[in-house]
Formats: C-alpha cells, sequence, structure tokens
C-alpha cells in the first residue's frame, strides 16, 4: 500500500512539473520523465521515453554520450549532484539557463538502482545575478572613466554603498541618504532646466519603480556639473536597475563617468563648423543663420547690418605677400570683435570682406559711432603695412527701414557699400 502510494505521488509530480524531470536505472534506461523533459528531448509523447537511453532519445550522439558519462561519473563518485548550472534548450531550441540537481536512488538495502534528475529553468534569475555581480564591481574596483558610484536599496530607500575619487581635483559630494544624494545632484547641476535636473528633482522610490515597471533597465543622460573644487565638468549618469540577490528588493547603481574630454572634443568640431578657419569669426553660413534668428524674433526693435570691405587689399597680397594679407585679416578680425558686444554678430563673407550686426541701435547717431569704431580699426590694424595704402568702405542697412528681413536688408547694404567704393572709398554709406 505504501509504496503504491509513493508510486501514485511520484507521478503526479512528474505529470504536473514545469521543470526538466527525469528518473532512469543504473543502465541509463528512462523508466520517467515529465513533460518539459519530453519537448526538451524533441519528442511528442512519453512512449518516445520510456525503455530508451540517451543514445536512442537524441540525435546529437556526443550530447547523449556526455550525459551518460556524466551518470556514469556520478554513480561510481557515490555522491548527489546539486545545483550544477549549464546551458539548457527550451521547447523551440532556444538557449537556456538551468540549475540541474541529479540524485543517487538506492533501494531499501543501500544498492544504487538509478539517478532522479530534476533541472530548473533559471535564465532569469541567473541573467539578473550575472548582472548584479557585473554591476558590483563598480563597489570594488572604479573603471578610470568613473568617478563615483552609488548603490541605492529604492524599497528601502537607503544608501547601501558608495565609492568616489578623485578627477581634476574635485569629486562628488559624499552623501547618507538618498535624498540628500538627489538635492546635491539638482544643487550641482549648472543647467537647472535640463533632463538630469527634473529627473533629480523628482528622484523618489515611487518614480524608480514607475520606471522599471515599464520594462526600461537602464536610464542614462549628460549634463555639466560642478565638482567639490568648483570646477565644472561634463558627466554622463547610468542608472542600472538591479534585484538584489539576497533581500530581493529593487535597487539602483547610480554612476558618474567622466566625458568631459569627449564633450570639449565635441565643442571644438561644433566650433569648427560654424567659424571661419582663419580669422575664427563666424563663417557666412552661421552668421548669416543668427542675423536671421535675431530679425525674426526680435522685430519690435532697430538693428544695424555693416558690411566692410577692405580697400587695396590686394596689394598688400601682391607687395608683401598672402602670408601679411592673412596676417592682416587676423588682426583687423580681433579687432572687430573687441568693438562690437557679445550679443552683436560678426562674421567673415570671404576674402577681405566682413559684416556684421549691431542688435538694439537706438539711432542712426550710434550706428555712426559703430562705423567710425569700424573705420578706426582697419586703420589701426593697416598702421602695422605702412608699405601699402590700406583702408575701409562700410555700406549700412538698418532694419526694418532698409529691409524688414535678411534678404532685403542685406542686399540694401550690399549696395552701400559699393557706393561707398565708387565715392571715394574709406567710409561708410547708409543705403538710400
Amino acid at each position: 500500500m505504501e509504496v503504491r502510494l509513493m508510486k501514485a505521488a511520484f507521478e503526479v509530480i512528474v505529470n504536473n512539473s514545469t521543470d526538466l524531470l527525469f528518473l532512469k536505472d543504473i543502465n541509463s534506461v528512462y523508466h520517467a520523465a515529465s513533460l518539459p523533459f519530453i519537448k526538451m528531448a524533441g519528442k511528442s509523447s512519453l512512449s518516445e521515453i520510456i525503455g530508451r537511453t540517451d543514445l536512442e532519445i537524441f540525435e546529437n550522439e556526443t550530447l547523449a554520450k556526455r550525459y551518460i558519462a556524466d551518470d556514469h561519473r556520478l554513480l561510481d563518485g557515490g555522491q548527489d549532484l546539486i545545483d550544477y548550472i549549464e546551458p539548457i534548450c527550451d521547447d523551440n531550441g532556444n538557449a537556456r539557463y538551468g540549475s540541474t540537481s541529479k540524485y543517487i536512488l538506492r533501494d531499501s538495502k543501500g544498492q544504487v538502482i538509478g539517478l532522479l534528475g530534476i533541472t530548473r529553468d533559471i535564465t532569469t534569475e541567473y541573467l539578473a545575478r550575472q548582472r548584479y555581480q557585473s554591476e558590483l564591481r563598480y563597489l570594488f574596483e572604479l573603471p578610470e572613466d568613473t568617478y563615483a558610484v552609488c548603490y541605492i536599496d529604492a524599497d528601502s530607500w537607503r544608501v547601501i554603498s558608495q565609492r568616489r575619487k578623485d578627477i581634476s581635483g574635485g569629486t562628488l559630494q559624499e552623501c547618507t541618504t538618498v535624498d540628500d544624494m538627489a538635492r546635491f545632484a539638482v544643487e550641482s547641476i549648472v543647467d537647472k532646466s535640463c533632463k538630469a535636473a527634473e529627473f533629480y528633482r523628482n528622484f523618489t522610490a515611487e518614480a524608480l519603480h514607475e520606471i522599471y515597471s515599464s520594462g526600461r533597465r537602464t536610464v542614462s543622460f549628460k549634463y555639466e556639473r560642478r565638482l567639490s573644487d568648483n570646477s565644472s565638468r561634463w558627466v554622463k549618469n547610468e542608472l542600472n536597475f538591479l534585484t538584489d540577490a539576497d533581500s530581493g528588493h529593487l535597487c539602483v547603481m547610480l554612476s558618474a563617468k567622466d566625458i568631459n574630454g569627449i564633450k570639449q572634443a565635441q565643442k571644438r568640431l561644433e566650433a569648427a563648423a560654424r567659424l571661419d578657419s582663419m580669422t575664427q569669426l563666424l563663417n557666412r553660413e552661421t552668421a548669416m543663420e543668427c542675423i536671421k534668428n535675431i530679425l525674426e524674433n526680435e522685430k519690435d526693435r532697430h538693428h544695424a547690418l555693416f558690411m566692410l570691405d577692405i580697400d587695396n587689399f590686394k596689394s598688400l597680397n601682391d607687395t608683401l605677400g598672402h602670408q601679411a594679407g592673412d596676417d592682416f585679416l587676423i588682426k583687423l578680425a580681433k579687432g572687430l570683435k573687441e568693438i562690437f558686444s557679445e550679443s552683436d554678430v560678426v562674421g567673415r563673407i570671404g576674402g577681405d570682406e566682413f559684416f556684421a550686426l549691431m542688435r538694439n541701435a537706438p539711432d542712426r547717431e550710434t550706428v555712426e559711432k559703430k562705423a567710425c569704431e569700424i573705420l578706426d580699426t582697419v586703420r589701426n590694424t593697416a598702421a602695422d603695412y605702412p608699405k601699402v595704402k590700406l583702408g575701409g568702405s562700410i555700406g549700412i542697412g538698418v532694419y526694418p527701414k532698409d529691409g524688414n528681413d535678411l534678404d532685403g536688408l542685406y542686399s540694401k547694404a550690399d549696395s552701400a557699400l559699393y557706393t561707398a567704393k565708387r565715392s571715394g572709398k574709406n567710409m561708410y554709406v547708409f543705403a538710400e
């Protein structure tokens, strides 16, 4: 009665198990198997398993021989195999991970009569643990580009551990609570309107759980942050969501990576695309775009567009050489930037032609004064080249009187420039 009851119980377990479960005798012949095991073996019914060996069940002979050898080694050693992690395949042949335990079966006299094998699919928790271990390495050895890491338990809302190191004399503030960490982050962000500032202002356990529930496992953003020595650097924050292997709590590994060098290199490339390579003024395309935006967004104000052409510049090249000509243009560009404000636009059209937009020009007298400053700058720069008589001709267009868009204003100022050239040079002329 007891034996029949145990057999019935075993059949119930086998028939309803979601694990890969099998029963073999000492000759590696199968006597029972669960449905998941039958499917994994590529079979459709238990009858294709019972009474057969691995060599008869599996098409891959190498794999079958490995299974048999593993069983014999286990039986010869006399020790159970507990929680051996190994790759397995699911019903569709996809790679998974399983935790396999094999128990040696003995009769009432202690004689070995077979093996009970159980393989549990642990793919999700295995990959989670692998990721967990991978992320934890930051707490013991920070990568070269990472200067701060904070491990946060989102469920108990506490800082479990943190590490920091100095970069260029500065680092991030050490924090004792999660709320302190978020507050320090917001205070140190240079641009308070950026996504990072918004994220840390709403840094709560509920917000983290909401992100995790949406399926996202990583969040990252880049921003400029002020360090403890009051210097500012570009950083990349990366948040990786983890399940703590011990507590089962949702946790976050927050790292701060130094990307200042990368960001500065990007800025240099962006600047190179916007600037004239020789004079370092805005190139024609960029300056035109800037002026266009100002005219479109500040329609209620007056602005003055100056077109400047250097008189007798060809003679400078012919007399002293092109290097002298380049030096003159570089010095002149520097002088032009100094007499205009940072809110104005100064650019090089090409060759010896320049243009500049004076924003918020209140009256004609102010514009004339600026034109005189431009001519003085040309004369002062030309003083270094006494062998050539250099000067400047300027055409001026006033917005909106001389044009209510860039094309109209540019055309009027350009016409005024040529009027100045024809009228004797070294003068300024307003558009008529």
